[in-house]
């Protein structure tokens, strides 16, 4: 099973080619017994349960990416998600702190196969074929985009200097722009791309993570969520006397979200062991999942209504991750109705181009305004009149050259890249 679809979704993986048998087996003499040993491959499914394609994740990661990149095209649009006595501005309004969510699949499906290996003996990547997926699904895609907007930036004389430019991207190319003010907030490039930085700076530490967590859950469980909580009560405590946008994503505030999703993955293996599916255990779990998605809508009324939006993300992030951690649980084990909702075909071609439709969508969206498609006349912004018939074609446009993007992004560039890279790097054994 590959790291790179339980990380980022899309189709399943087909099942290794099974080595041809002679005809004739040798039989076990009857006293004999059958130990069974630690094995490179496991059945998909376990006592009913999904183990490697979990198909449940990829809706819930599509969903995410879709009302992050509704949250940046409300922004842009001002089109308001109102009819009548129906109103979900706070699902746009909201959107940027599903981000968390993102994180927290990520952590669940990296730490996926180490669960199973924890539970069931079944051999796990080791840490060179970890970094080599991770970069060979990361780096291309992630380059290419960089690169793109700095020429584009160079073209158009976004850059002051040449320092401005280092300054930008330089820390881009290391992964490490979230830490520096001219690379993150003040960004020539693509904003959205701190989330890249967070996502490999845990990368690095993962393998150590996996290695710790093996041997002492608990401890290491706690002892992630103590540099969550401790660093985002440092934020907040002094939350007025610094940059509030800038602090609000640090690094080390993830690692509370990170290690949910990896509980989350090992709660949910273990859960799986010498059990079997039944229609109470499946309507609890649907119930429970549904609780989380009030108890989501009861937290963004509570944001909105915070002293700022900012630093409720910082004082809530933790409890956010719990309510995502026992959503993802709750709807792997829902009824099958449920599941289907997000288990299908379209959810399935939504996660795969997910990482790729996420990377450009801003940017499009920003460039498409600034070149006036749809066009306009006079110099105020339509979206700032109120001309719906211009936000919503402006919202078409985007959607269609933001899907049609990372269509070609995954299927031409990064999926080719990723197999070369694969082929190359990583270990045979």
């Amino acid at each position: 099973m590959s790291e790179v679809y339980e990380d980022f979704g899309g189709k399943p993986p087909k099942p290794p080619k099974q080595p041809k048998q002679p005809k004739k087996q040798p039989t076990v003499p009857p006293q004999q017994s059958v130990v069974p040993q630690r094995t490179t491959a496991m059945s998909s499914v376990q006592g009913d349960y999904e183990l490697h394609h979990i198909g449940v994740l990829d809706g819930i990661r599509a969903i995410a990416v879709l009302v992050i990149v509704w949250y940046h095209l409300w922004q842009l649009s001002w089109l308001m998600p109102v009819a009548g006595p129906i109103n979900l501005d706070w699902l746009p309004r909201n959107g940027s702190i599903l981000v968390d969510m993102m994180i927290l699949l990520s952590g669940f499906c990296l730490f996926l196969p180490y669960a199973r290996e924890m539970v069931y003996g079944e051999e796990a990547p080791g840490m060179t074929k970890f970094y080599v997926r991770r970069v060979a699904r990361i780096v291309p895609s992630y380059y290419i985009a960089v690169i793109i907007a700095l020429i584009i930036g160079i073209a158009m004389g976004s850059f002051a200097n040449l320092i401005a430019l280092l300054g930008d991207f330089l820390p881009h190319m290391v992964f490490l722009h979230n830490w520096f003010t001219i690379s993150s907030q003040a960004t020539q490039l693509n904003g959205v791309l701190w989330t890249v930085a967070v996502e490999v700076q845990f990368y690095i530490l993962f393998p150590f993570i996996v290695r710790f967590f093996k041997k002492n859950p608990i401890a290491t469980y706690l002892g992630m969520v103590a540099v969550g909580i401790i660093s985002s009560w440092l934020i907040s405590h002094n939350f007025a006397h610094i940059d509030q946008n800038y602090w609000v994503n640090n690094t080390f505030t993830f690692a509370s979200v990170y290690a949910n999703g990896i509980l989350g993955a090992y709660a949910y293996v273990l859960m799986t062991k010498d059990r079997r599916k039944n229609k109470g255990e499946a309507i609890f779990f649907t119930v429970l999942a549904i609780s989380c998605m009030w108890l989501y809508k009861i937290l963004c009324s509570h944001r909105m209504s915070y002293a700022s939006e900012t630093l409720w993300q910082v004082d809530y992030r933790y409890l956010l991750s719990l309510v995502f951690m026992a959503f993802v649980v709750s709807a792997i084990f829902a009824v099958k109705w449920f599941r289907v909702i997000w288990d299908n075909k379209v959810m399935r071609f939504l996660a795969e181009i997910s990482f790729n439709l996420y990377i450009w969508h801003q940017y499009l969206f920003v460039k498409l305004k600034d070149l006036r498609i749809p066009g306009y006349d006079g110099d105020i912004p339509p979206n700032q009149l109120g001309d719906t018939a211009w936000q919503w074609k402006y919202t078409i446009i985007c959607l269609i050259v933001s899907v049609g993007v990372a269509t070609l992004m995954t299927f031409f560039v990064e999926k080719p890249l990723a197999k070369l890279i694969k082929n190359k790097f990583e270990p045979r054994h």
